[in-house]
């Protein structure tokens, strides 16, 4: 077999999704400050801007070089079909082969809203996520292998048409706190609760959101990455809760 082929990412697609996430967390990052700014007395607003501010500049900072090193790192890499190999080039020019005959099995589906190829072999698994022409070189792989691919259609988006149903409690909780009848009987509930008691809702549903394995580093997953904000968020909210009662004064 001497077939040489390339098949480079789809790096418009990566773009404008990154592009989109970026500016979502950026969005969320402001209406987070700006609410919270309002729940601090008058004579410490100042003092809570000084701290978030350059926060934030140093956050928008942060974003932007994620944003384009991952650009740059998608742009650079390839995969190439050389003989009977194929090689997944990186960024920095490192090579991963794979002997296409000692494939043992062809998986693909949905990782994170991308396309995604998973090819097992006896030692190890590779993905290959958001290829152009994926279905191509599935094809290919098929023809040389004799294997058929399998399609998994498991969903693991954080968002889907099942979602809200895990958030009734937090919809319930909204529609009382309005309800000038109910919230006179329990004047726990208040615009501040209905905060907190939401941020617990989102970090129960995280914790017992399936998730996909990306079979590379699995520790800086999403699902990691947001309950640790999450739980951020929730001590902060803790924190002004216990200031504005007066409990840590005394």
């Amino acid at each position: 077999m001497s077939t040489q082929k390339t098949f480079l990412y789809d790096v418009a697609l990566f773009r404008n999704k990154l592009l989109k996430r970026t500016w979502a967390v950026i969005s969320l990052f402001v209406v987070f400050v700006s609410y919270n700014s309002l729940q601090v007395p008058q004579a410490g607003r100042m003092q809570f801007f000084t701290i978030f501010i350059p926060l934030l500049a140093l956050f928008f900072w942060f974003l932007r070089k994620n944003y384009l090193k991952q650009i740059e790192i998608l742009s650079s890499g390839k995969i190439e079909i050389d003989g009977g190999s194929l090689k997944q080039f990186d960024s920095n020019g490192n090579c991963a082969t794979i002997r296409i005959k000692g494939l043992e099995q062809i998986v693909t589906d949905k990782f994170r809203g991308y396309d995604r190829i998973v090819l097992e072999t006896k030692e190890k698994i590779h993905p290959i996520v958001n290829i152009g022409n994926q279905d191509e070189l599935v094809t290919f792989l098929e023809k040389e292998t004799g294997l058929k691919r399998i399609t998994d259609l498991t969903e693991d988006r954080l968002w889907n048409i099942k979602t809200p149903i895990y958030f009734l409690p937090s919809i319930l909780v909204l529609i009382v706190t309005y309800i000038p009848a109910v919230k006179e009987k329990f004047p726990i509930l208040s615009n501040e609760f209905l905060g907190l008691f939401f941020n617990v809702n989102l970090i129960i549903y995280l914790l017992y959101l399936p998730e996909k394995q990306n079979h590379t580093i699995s520790q800086f997953s999403l699902k990691r990455r947001m309950i640790f904000i999450s739980l951020v968020v929730f001590f902060f909210q803790v924190y002004i809760q216990l200031d504005k009662s007066g409990w840590l004064k005394n």
